[in-house]
C-alpha cells in the first residue's frame, strides 16, 4: 500500500498520522457498514416470516377437502386375535367377526439324506408351480440337497418380457435328526399363503428324491363377518370392509370379536390443533420481531401477513345451508394475546351433532376458511406477493450498499497510499532539515 516506513529520517510517527487520517475517513464506511448489517438482520426476520408462513400454509392445507375430516379407527375387541386399520375411506359401522381358520402357505419335505452334500443323482429338467406359475430347474447327476436348494431359490420366471428370480416357492435344507444321526430334508414352502398357492413338484423330481410329504396343507383364512363366511389366501384382508384393513392374528370360533369403525376425532383434532399451532408461531415470530427494539420495528410489511389472515379470520363464511359463519362458533377463537385457541370439547361436540356444517366450514371451495386463507398465504408467498417483495427490496438495497462500500474502499485505499508518501516525503525533508541544522550549528561552534 505505498510507502509505509515510521519516521526514517526525523521520528516523524506516519503510522500513527495515516491511521488517525483514516480513521475520520472511514466513517461512511462505517456508516455503509452499519446500515448494511440493519438490512441483512431485517432479511433474516423476514426469513423467519416466510418460512413460519410456509408452515401455516402447510398446515391449513390439510383441512382443505372432505376427506381431510373423514379420519377413521379401527377398534378391535380383542387385539389377540384381530388388529385392524382404517382409512379416510371407511365407513363407520360395527361388525361382529369370529375367526375360524388362519391362511398359511403350503410345505412339502423330501425323504431324508444323511449327507446334505451328496449327490443325489437327479439329473433333468424339472417343472415346480404355485399359485398357476411355474418355473423350471435344470438338475445334474451331481447335484446335491444343497446345489438343488440353490438353484431352486436362484431359478428365474420370464412375464412380459421381463426375467427376474421367481417369487414362487422359497427352498431350504433342514436336519430333522441329530448330529451324530442326521436326516437332511430338502424343503419347499410357497411364499405365498392360501390354497390357491399350494406348491406343486415334478412328478420326476419327487421320485429322484424318493418322493415329498405335505408338511403343512396351504389353507385359506375363514371368518365370518356378522353371519357371512368369507375365505381369503391371506391373513391380511383389505377387500371384505371398505376402508379396512382385517389383520388376522389368531384363530378361535368360539370367541367373537367385535369391530368398531368411528370417525376418529382425535386425528382430527391433532389436524385443527397443528392448524392453530403454526398460526401461533408465525404470530409471535412477527410480533417479536416488530416490537420496540425489534428487528422489524418500523418495518409494517411483517404485520401486514397478520392483518391479510386475520381479515380472513374476521371474514364470516356465509355458505349456503351451513347456519356455521365463524370458527369460534366450532371453538376456535382468539384470546386476548391474539393468538388461536381450541376448545376441544366444544369442537368433537360440534363435530359430532353437525358435522357436515363443521366440515364444509372449512372446505368449501369458494368460502371455506381452510380455501381462503390457504390462497391468502399463498399470495403472500408467490413471487411478487408481500414478503418476496419485501425481501427482494432488502437484497437490492445490500446490493446496492457492497457497491458503495467497494467504492469506498477504493477510495480509502488510495487516500491511505497518498498520505503515506506524503509524510514520507515531509519525513524525509524534516530529516535532511535536521541534519542541515546540526551542521551549521557544529560551524558555528
Amino acid at each position: 500500500m505505498g510507502i509505509s516506513s515510521a519516521g526514517i529520517g526525523s521520528g516523524l510517527d506516519v503510522n500513527s498520522l495515516v491511521s488517525q487520517l483514516l480513521q475520520l475517513e472511514r466513517q461512511p464506511l462505517n456508516s455503509l457498514s452499519t446500515k448494511k448489517q440493519t438490512f441483512n438482520d431485517q432479511l433474516s426476520a423476514f426469513g423467519k416470516v416466510k418460512s413460519d408462513l410456509d408452515a401455516f400454509k402447510t398446515a391449513v392445507s390439510g383441512l382443505k377437502l372432505d376427506m381431510d375430516f373423514a379420519a377413521a379407527k379401527a377398534t378391535s375387541s380383542n387385539t389377540s386375535l384381530l388388529n385392524a386399520t382404517a382409512t379416510n375411506t371407511a365407513t363407520p359401522g360395527s361388525y361382529d367377526i369370529k375367526i375360524s381358520q388362519l391362511a398359511q402357505a403350503g410345505v412339502r419335505a423330501s425323504a431324508a439324506q444323511t449327507d446334505s452334500k451328496a449327490a443325489v443323482d437327479a439329473d433333468g429338467t424339472f417343472t415346480l408351480s404355485a399359485g398357476g406359475k411355474s418355473f423350471d430347474i435344470a438338475l445334474t447327476a451331481s447335484d446335491s440337497l444343497e446345489t438343488i436348494r440353490d438353484k431352486i431359490n436362484a431359478a428365474t420366471v420370464t412375464e412380459s418380457g421381463k426375467t427376474a428370480t421367481q417369487s414362487l416357492a422359497k427352498a431350504s435344507v433342514i436336519n430333522a435328526g441329530t448330529s451324530a444321526a442326521p436326516q437332511y430334508k430338502l424343503v419347499i414352502a410357497s411364499t405365498k399363503q392360501g390354497e390357491d398357492n399350494a406348491v406343486s413338484i415334478d412328478a420326476a423330481l419327487e421320485a429322484a428324491l424318493h418322493g415329498f410329504t405335505q408338511t403343512q396343507d396351504a389353507k385359506n383364512a375363514v371368518l365370518s363377518l356378522n353371519g357371512l363366511e368369507v375365505q381369503r389366501s391371506t391373513n391380511t384382508i383389505t377387500d371384505v370392509v371398505d376402508g379396512v384393513t382385517l389383520n388376522l392374528a389368531s384363530a378361535d370360533s368360539t370367541k367373537t370379536v367385535n369391530l368398531t369403525v368411528a370417525r376418529d376425532t382425535e386425528a382430527i383434532t391433532k389436524k385443527i390443533n397443528d392448524f392453530i399451532s403454526a398460526y401461533n408461531k408465525l404470530a409471535s415470530t412477527v410480533n417479536s420481531q416488530h416490537q420496540k427494539g425489534g428487528t422489524l420495528e418500523a418495518d409494517n410489511s411483517a404485520t401486514s401477513v397478520l392483518y391479510q389472515l386475520q381479515n380472513v379470520f374476521n371474514d364470516p363464511a356465509k355458505i349456503a345451508g351451513n347456519d356455521l359463519n365463524y370458527l369460534a362458533q366450532v371453538g376456535i377463537s382468539f384470546k386476548k394475546d391474539g393468538t388461536l385457541s381450541l376448545d376441544s370439547t366444544a369442537f368433537t361436540k360440534a363435530l359430532e351433532t353437525n358435522s357436515g356444517n363443521v366440515v364444509s366450514l372449512f372446505t368449501d371451495k369458494e368460502r371455506g376458511f381452510a380455501h381462503r386463507l390457504y390462497d391468502t398465504a399463498s399470495n403472500m408467498l408467490t413471487n411478487d406477493g408481500l414478503v418476496d417483495s419485501r425481501i427482494k427490496g432488502l437484497n437490492s438495497r445490500i446490493k446496492i450498499l457492497d457497491t458503495n462500500m467497494e467504492r469506498e474502499n477504493v477510495r480509502l485505499e488510495n487516500m491511505e497510499t497518498r498520505l503515506r508518501r506524503q509524510y514520507a516525503n515531509l519525513d524525509s525533508l524534516m530529516g535532511t532539515m535536521k541534519n542541515t541544522s546540526s551542521y551549521l550549528t557544529s560551524l558555528l561552534g
